[in-house]
């Protein structure tokens, strides 16, 4: 029944035989259009290279073509055993962006959206006091996001900052990433940004936020940032659903040519 229903959504595609364009480019195109258009959503399933061989009269090699176009352009995922997927929208990031989430979101063209989910003042736990140097009855801002791409949640962040950024008002805090409120109310920039990558299953609260299964893997980012002065800004958790975040590394070198960038396996 997929496969019918995909088929159909392509029934009016023709290809030019004539065209200085190669079939399979012309192909990848009009996918790629039904794609944009909302014909084809994200998650769903894509005729097979038989299928559309035999409606359009193509070898296998030109749908073969357009399908590896497409999965080089991140428009396609193929599974195993399973098929041809429309590709979820991915945040994708390097270095500054696994640093600052919020400008990172949006930055994609995939309808990003945030929504503030806790705002206020609470005492920490006891695995985040420390990085405060808090004394046990001191409060943070407790400070939690939710970030969705076209609707759909994609991950969630739990922050904790500074008590001072709590004389922001809620308005702001919904529409502006941490990292601004933090220089808007210190009168500083961010000297250092401390950031660890690890893969999780999502647990029962994540998983709610999310709408996935709790066993569902997921990518979990633990920032902490420091002030000029040497003073923990914030330290945030956030929980990436694993097949929505792509994170990428290039060699990347400090002024003397030596590797900025440390892994650390535990």
């Amino acid at each position: 029944m997929k496969q019918r229903e995909a088929i159909a959504t392509l029934s009016e595609l023709s290809l030019e035989r004539d065209s200085a364009l190669p079939l399979y480019l012309q192909l990848s195109r009009a996918i790629e259009a039904k794609i944009e258009g909302g014909h084809f959503g994200p998650g769903q399933m894509l005729p097979s290279e038989t299928a559309l061989c035999r409606h359009l009269s193509v070898s296998r090699i030109t749908v073969r073509q357009a399908f590896e176009d497409l999965l080089t352009r991140g428009l396609i995922d193929r599974r195993q055993g399973k098929g041809t997927f429309v590709a979820r929208p991915l945040i994708r990031t390097g270095l500054t962006g696994a640093d600052r989430l919020f400008d990172t979101l949006f930055a994609q063209k995939h309808a990003p959206s945030s929504r503030l989910l806790t705002f206020g003042l609470q005492h920490p736990p006891a695995d985040i006091a420390p990085f405060f140097d808090c004394p046990p009855d001191d409060q943070l801002l407790r400070l939690d996001r939710l970030y969705l791409l076209n609707d759909r949640p994609v991950g969630i962040a739990i922050g904790w900052l500074r008590a001072e950024v709590a004389a922001i008002s809620r308005e702001d805090a919904a529409s502006h990433s941490t990292a601004y409120l933090i220089e808007r109310m210190f009168g500083q920039p961010i000297k250092k940004s401390e950031v660890s990558i690890r893969a999780a299953s999502a647990g029962r609260e994540t998983a709610q936020h999310l709408k996935i299964n709790e066993r569902a893997p997921v990518l979990v980012l633990h920032r902490r940032r420091l002030l000029q002065d040497g003073r923990t800004a914030d330290v945030v958790r956030s929980y990436m659903n694993a097949d929505s975040y792509e994170f990428s590394i290039d060699n990347v070198l400090d002024l003397d040519g030596h590797p900025s960038l440390t892994l650390v396996a535990a």
